[in-house]
């Protein structure tokens, strides 16, 4: 008895020792150590509320996501990721401005990542909602630092028209028997600690807790905080918390199930899109593919990501009926992020510049007339879009700033184009930008006055399309 109590005190005293040093368990660099097959599972909680003179709201929502690897190549992970929403019911609601029934949300979006978490290409993502519910979570996935990382080390990141975010490595700690490294984002706008009076402060916490051996997040927490213009208090806050649940490998068929419905979801989705904004003249050909595709599920085993194809024959059948077309999920609050609009200055942002090594932000190409020409490099239009671009350019280069926005980020592909086109302009990554510029298809181009105000908003393409932007730039060049 005597010699199994000491031993046991043995063990306590190193395990103090390990609580109290100082240097997490890093053998090297942090990366994803993802596999083809593997599938991430997250659930957990979503809670928001608005408290304020006006309004006293309160809702919450189970969240489960997935990511299932795809593909691995030259160290990229393709990644399939599944976010479910349902909405619970509370037992005592705070009085809200209006009832609103329960709600479920399903989506389904493809992305590439590197090995450091840096999303490459995702076009649909958007930027994360900050005053209502993910209704695409990724937030498992963090961008790391290219260096090996140890306690209090720091890092920056940033995100398309929003502030810097920046991260902090605390400490290490036991996450469900796995010891991860704690790591804090903190992003948050420049007048947080004083708010202006004419626009929202707001505040992001993500506390992270990495999984050394997968380099995601074993478990994650989120909250974003925001004040109403000229208030000291947070009126709204939302907080999301959730955990890896399972970690599992589908070989072989069972992979391919899953793979198959994600193909005939994202494709399904894409046709619907089409016929959608014409739904009177494709009514024949939207049943029909509605029919082709329930053909199709009766032959395939059921995986969690038929949930996606659910959603989109509900979606066609209701817009069918004349019903709401989709199932809106309403933030607390009714402000929406900032997109570009006529007559308003466009949204800042910071993108990468594919052609050469470097970030360029739109605010400081002010002072002169901005052409955007948002394009699609694989398009048959993108070569004759560039050379417009490139007279542009040419013509007016003392008076205006011409910006080729790709909305793939591919580099190879773009400075091909580029070299082949012999264009004479920036071109940058405009993937993270559909949300904030209304990018729904291509060419998309948009003139900005020398103060950044949107004077110009053209959508597709023709001998039209380009004199009446001329005209347009020669009006303003006028006035500046």
């Amino acid at each position: 008895m005597f010699t199994m109590i000491i031993i046991a005190g043995l063990g306590l005293a190193q395990t103090d020792e390990i609580k109290t040093s100082r240097t997490p368990p890093l053998a090297g660099n942090l990366s994803l150590r993802l596999q083809p097959c593997q599938e991430l599972l997250y659930r957990g909680l979503f809670t928001e509320e608005a408290r304020s003179s006006r309004v006293q709201f309160q809702r919450s929502y189970r969240i489960e996501s997935r990511c299932l690897v795809l593909d691995n190549d030259k160290g990229n992970h393709h990644l399939a990721c599944l976010t479910l929403l349902k909405q619970r019911s509370n037992p005592a609601p705070l009085p809200t401005v209006s009832s609103e029934p329960p709600s479920t949300s399903v989506r389904l979006e493809i992305i590439n990542i590197d090995s450091k978490g840096k999303i490459l290409q995702g076009n649909n993502l958007g930027k994360l909602s900050l005053d209502g519910p993910p209704t695409i979570e990724w937030g498992y996935l963090v961008e790391l630092p290219k260096s090996r990382i140890a306690e209090n080390d720091t890092w920056e990141t940033t995100e398309d028209g929003r502030p810097v975010c920046n991260w902090s490595v605390s400490t290490t700690e036991m996450v469900q028997g796995m010891k991860c490294i704690k790591i804090v984002g903190i992003q948050q706008t420049d007048d947080w600690a004083r708010p202006r009076a004419d626009q929202q402060a707001w505040k992001r916490t993500d506390t992270v807790w990495l999984n050394p051996q997968l380099g995601v997040a074993q478990k994650v927490e989120r909250t974003i905080e925001i004040k109403d213009p000229a208030h000291n208090e947070p009126s709204q806050k939302s907080t999301l918390r959730c955990e890896l649940e399972t970690s599992l490998v589908y070989p072989g068929q069972l992979f391919q199930d899953r793979k198959r419905e994600i193909q005939l979801a994202q494709n399904y989705r894409e046709t619907a899109n089409e016929y959608i904004p014409n739904i009177g003249k494709y009514t024949p050909q939207t049943k029909a593919l509605v029919r082709q595709v329930k053909a199709q599920m009766e032959t395939m085993t059921q995986t969690p990501y038929r949930d996606a194809i659910i959603q989109t024959s509900k979606r066609i059948e209701n817009i069918l009926k004349g019903d709401n077309p989709e199932q809106v999920i309403v933030p607390v609050s009714t402000t929406s992020l900032q997109t570009a609009k006529i007559g308003q200055k466009a949204p800042d942002f910071i993108a990468q510049n594919l052609l050469k090594q470097e970030s360029v932000r739109l605010a400081r190409l002010e002072g002169k007339s901005i052409v955007m020409v948002f394009y699609n490099p694989k398009s048959p239009l993108s070569s004759e879009v560039l050379d417009f671009a490139s007279k542009i350019q040419s013509t007016h280069g003392d008076q205006v700033t011409v910006l080729g926005m790709s909305v793939v980020n591919d580099n190879e592909i773009v400075r091909k184009q580029a070299e082949s086109s012999k264009i004479n302009f920036m071109v940058l990554d405009g993937s993270g930008l559909r949300s904030s510029y209304n990018l729904e298809s291509t060419p998309k181009i948009l003139v900005l006055d020398s103060k950044g105000v949107v004077r110009m908003n053209c959508l597709g393409w023709g001998q039209e399309t380009q004199s009446e932007i001329s005209s347009e730039l020669k009006r303003h060049i006028a006035r500046d």
